[in-house]
């Protein structure tokens, strides 16, 4: 490769890793499954041993974790928590032996002893006792520093407040918190009661529950720990870690288990395909096994890379699957009024997540699967995210089996439904009467990437069409502080409102009346039209007035030929968009006007150039009442500012939320000019 082109992807890599770091260790809220990042790690791993004079100074394969949250106070590692290296297969498994027996000058007929243990999927976490009474716990954090959750972990029943039996005066405990599968269920089912927003995973639930400001939220979650390592000891504890997991267990410590001391690499093999089997019966999740040396003198002998420890690997296990039975097939109706058949499946758990839903796609998909209804079918979660049938079991196939039929019929609106010839997709055309289309047309309307009001997401949106209040965009913003007393009666009474609700979703309506055409394009919903194709079309035009006249006389057959020709000379947008384009606005012209009365639509170039904030440099520190932090920095780069995650000489505006970090002493050394919130939003007035 060109080492231009390897730096570029390098720098990629960071960025793109950076940002799913913070997801995992500090938002404990992952976009990614596991094995996609993993195989983002592994790719930077490899450019970086071809190309080892291209490393970064700040190459992820350098770093530990990601930064820490604001929210907790630092407790500063003596010992470091690194995380371990990855292997996906026997091979890997076998030069990891290899290259440690050449490290410490081994022959190759010479024995390593490894124990090898489950994985398990939760929250790394260190524990220091001072003569046998805990005294401070923190989260692994960015391998150096860990967030101080000491009051949390007191309220975990399998973390000792006290050790038993005889200990170092001083020692630390390193383990991993978790939830059970059965507990998982219990706290979402609880959630779904309270209509609040459940956790994917267990995982993300654990991390979630000890990360909390309050302990007594952390009480109620039902958290577990196990034991699996040490960091500073006062005094040694054993030679081997057969030896000193027996002595952390005497101390009242339960230990991830089963276990097996291992001898050859055939001996490792063997335990992982067995726990890999067995797992489901395990009641908590695991991504693996992790071998470690048996011999404790061979620890710093072999010491540790920047990112993991030499005398320990995890061997991870491939994209989860599981077996259910295939109950039922439903169709759903898209937004643009597509139907997708829906596999209602006997509920199963799939690394962590109950799955009872896959979608099968299209009619083509069924068929090429072969499956019926009635067949036991193998689920994965692809990408261990969205659940997909791999295929069905031939032996298990029961007699009383159904055909899945599709419907002539919409099973929404009982339009008939058509099937273009250039498409797989069977499709319901009767797009401005079909409830399902007209409500997905409005999620998408409030989507993030198209008006982004906050407060409305799926669930409100629902909520506020089967009262009537919400039918069409321009409805959105008839929702103000003066809608009628029946309408904010409607609103607050729904489960999960109030007046506070009420009063945050009027602000973010009132917020998003000024947008810039593309977003407002985008929002439409018009088949074939996404982001990159609106901003396109926009860029095209001189100004929104230009736009916007182009399709106010689109009656006119002459001017709709012109625009249609205009359309047709941008490059990159194709004559499926334009036409979609088209027909949508000689359908909907009146509904689009009126919207554009109420939305103040101006040319990005023109909200950049008259804003207080065009080219200004501007910092965000702490949390935000009326908009998401990510939103908020939106608002502002939408209008030309210049973000900066770090406070300098150069920096115009901090714009100050609730527990500020340290950005706010620094702005103040550097006497920089500081905006609440509120004197921030009022400048978009």
């Amino acid at each position: 490769m060109d080492e231009k082109k390897v730096l570029e992807e390098l720098k990629h890599l960071f960025k793109i890793i950076s940002y799913h770091d913070k997801l995992y260790y500090v938002d404990d809220n992952p976009s990614i499954s596991d094995s996609e990042y993993d195989k983002l790690r592994q790719r930077n791993l490899e450019l970086e041993k071809k190309y080892p004079h291209l490393i970064l100074e700040n190459s992820p394969s350098k770093k530990v974790g990601s930064n820490l949250s604001s929210k907790f106070s630092k407790i500063q590692h003596l010992v470091p928590m690194l995380s371990l290296g990855n292997v996906f297969t026997k091979l890997e498994v076998q030069e990891f032996i290899d290259k440690t027996k050449r490290f410490l000058n081994l022959k190759e007929k010479d024995k390593l002893e490894f124990i090898a243990e489950p994985k398990i999927d939760g929250l790394s976490a260190t524990i220091i006792y001072e003569n046998g009474k805990l005294k401070f716990g923190a989260t692994r954090g960015d391998g150096k520093n860990g967030e101080n959750i000491t009051d949390n972990l007191r309220t975990i029943n399998a973390i000792p407040k006290f050790l038993k039996g005889s200990f170092p005066e001083n020692i630390e405990i390193r383990g991993e918190i978790f939830m059970s599968n059965s507990e998982f269920d219990k706290l979402n089912n609880s959630r779904i009661e309270q209509s609040l927003p459940i956790f994917s995973n267990p995982r993300n639930a654990a991390a979630g529950s000890v990360r909390q400001l309050d302990p007594e939220i952390t009480l109620s979650r039902k958290l577990d720990f196990y034991a699996y390592g040490w960091g500073q000891m006062s005094s040694s504890i054993g030679n081997t870690l057969l030896d000193i997991r027996d002595n952390i267990n005497s101390y009242g410590f339960k230990l991830n288990t089963p276990s097996k001391l291992c001898i050859t690499v055939e001996d490792m093999i063997e335990f992982y395909d067995s726990l890999y089997e067995e797992r489901p019966k395990l009641g908590y999740d695991i991504d693996g096994i992790v071998y470690k040396l048996n011999d404790i003198s061979l620890y710093e002998r072999l010491g540790n890379t920047d990112h993991s420890p030499r005398y320990a690997i995890s061997h991870k296990f491939p994209a989860e699957k599981g077996v259910s039975v295939l109950k039922n097939v439903t169709f759903q109706v898209g937004r643009t009024g597509a139907i997708t058949p829906v596999a209602e499946l006997t509920p199963v758990t799939i690394g962590g997540v109950r799955i009872s839903r896959a979608s099968l796609h299209n009619k083509d998909e069924i068929d090429r699967l072969g499956i019926v209804v009635g067949d036991t079918v193998t689920v994965q979660r692809a990408g261990d995210v969205i659940p997909q049938i791999l295929n069905y079991v031939e032996s298990l196939r029961p007699k009383n089996t159904r055909e899945i039929m599709f419907p002539e019929y919409c099973p929404t609106c009982n339009n008939k439904l058509i099937k273009d010839e250039d498409e797989a997709i069977i499709r319901c055309k009767n797009l401005n009467k079909c409830e399902s289309q007209l409500k997905g047309q409005l999620i998408h309307f409030v989507s993030r990437n198209a008006l982004n009001i906050d407060g409305l997401g799926e669930k409100q949106i629902t909520e506020l069409y089967n009262l009537g209040i919400i039918n069409k965009p321009t409805d959105i913003f008839l929702i103000t502080e003066h809608s009628s007393e029946k309408i904010r009666e409607q609103i607050v009474s729904l489960p999960g409102w109030g007046e506070l609700s009420l009063s945050n979703l009027i602000k973010s309506i009132n917020i998003s009346k000024r947008q810039s055409l593309d977003r407002v394009l985008y929002g439409l919903g018009i088949r074939h039209l996404g982001q990159g194709t609106s901003k396109l079309i926009v860029k095209n035009f001189s100004s929104v007035d230009n736009f916007l006249q182009k399709v106010h006389n689109l009656n006119d057959e002459q001017h709709k030929i012109n625009f249609i020709e205009e359309l047709k000379n941008i490059n990159g947008v194709g004559e499926k968009a334009i036409y979609s384009l088209i027909e949508y606005f000689e359908k909907n012209k009146k509904e689009f006007f009126k919207l554009i009365k109420i939305i103040k639509i101006e040319d990005l170039e023109s909200l950049q150039n008259n804003s207080f904030f065009s080219g200004k440099r501007i910092v965000f520190t702490g949390k935000f009442n009326t908009l998401s932090r990510n939103e908020i920095k939106n608002k502002a780069e939408k209008v030309g500012a210049l973000i900066s995650s770090q406070v300098s000489s150069k920096t115009d505006y901090l714009i100050l939320g609730m527990d500020p970090g340290s950005k706010l002493n620094k702005a103040k050394e550097y006497s920089i000019k500081i905006l609440d919130e509120k004197e921030f939003l009022n400048n978009f007035k």
